[in-house]
């Protein structure tokens, strides 16, 4: 069973090591990362957890004790908005199903909130199993960002995805932690 688990200092060591590159780490975070990932860099996200209302939640993602994944929900409280983020499966957890009911557990969270009607995400464009899985999840294509980020000389495109409360009540969104 999956389980989520609030982020904290007590992971930056786990967690740091998952990214093996600047490109692993900018596919995470974003260009405004940079490899290694480092504490101030970290708690920084932890930080923004401490407004009142949260700009960000970050957790880390267990079964049966194991950390298999991270993800963030960044929020636009005026606008009614989440922004799925800095999404990332363990190394030793890929390729075992956890994406999936992972996201699902991140999106019953956003969605947890009245305030929030909208849950969007960037992802490059040419990761097809991470936008495979979003569109199972009932994420539609948006549009696209050209040359988002640029990383080693090559520059990526980015999808702008989104999902409306009422498009993941009808779906087969929220689900029973398998």
């Amino acid at each position: 069973m999956l389980r989520l688990v609030p982020f904290g200092s007590e992971h930056f060591p786990l967690f740091s090591q998952w990214f093996a590159s600047q490109a692993d780490v900018v596919q995470w975070g974003g260009p405004a990362l940079s490899f290694p990932l480092t504490v101030p860099q970290l708690e920084g996200m932890l930080a923004e957890a401490e407004s009142v209302p949260p700009s960000r939640l970050c957790w880390m993602v267990t079964c049966k004790d194991a950390m298999v994944g991270h993800a963030q929900l960044g929020f636009d409280w005026r606008n009614g908005n989440a922004r799925l983020s800095r999404v990332v499966v363990a190394p030793a957890a890929r390729g075992q199903g956890v994406a999936r009911p992972m996201l699902r557990l991140i999106v019953d969270e956003a969605f947890a909130q009245p305030a929030i009607g909208r849950v969007e995400l960037n992802v490059y464009t040419w990761n097809t199993p991470a936008i495979r899985t979003y569109e199972k999840l009932g994420f539609r294509t948006e549009g696209v960002r050209r040359s988002a980020a640029c990383v080693d000389g090559v520059c990526w495109d980015a999808a702008i995805m989104g999902l409306l409360r009422p498009e993941w009540a009808i779906s087969d969104g929220p689900l029973d932690n398998p």
